[in-house]
């Protein structure tokens, strides 16, 4: 299954780069946070933070991501599950719209 997850987070990463989005893949271990989301968006100023699942298992986060989902939630970023890249792009897509960032470009 982690094989599984590990391509289709890649697949996910290389949809959100094609869109000329910042992201990278959490990887966990002994120092780092649980929880955190698989995959980091950086879009137009917007913190994402990308949770990929198989269809099969969208629903089942663990409650350490759920509590790390509802941190960032608060700190006012977007966390979201996505099962494929065309529904990652488009969580990145909604949140740019509904901040009114979508087509703003972040200063050089």
């Amino acid at each position: 299954m982690a094989q599984r997850e590990s391509k289709k987070s890649r697949d996910i990463q290389n949809a959100l780069r094609a869109e000329g989005w910042f992201c990278f893949k959490v990887h966990g271990g002994a120092m780092m946070m649980a929880g955190l989301p698989d995959i980091i968006v950086c879009a137009e100023g917007l913190f994402i933070g990308v949770e990929t699942k198989h269809d099969e298992t969208r629903e089942g986060t663990s409650k350490t991501q759920d509590l790390r989902r509802d941190q960032i939630r608060a700190a006012g970023g977007i966390y979201e599950v996505a099962t494929s890249p065309e529904e990652a792009v488009d969580v990145v897509r909604r949140a740019l719209e509904s901040s009114g960032a979508a087509g703003r470009k972040s200063p050089k």
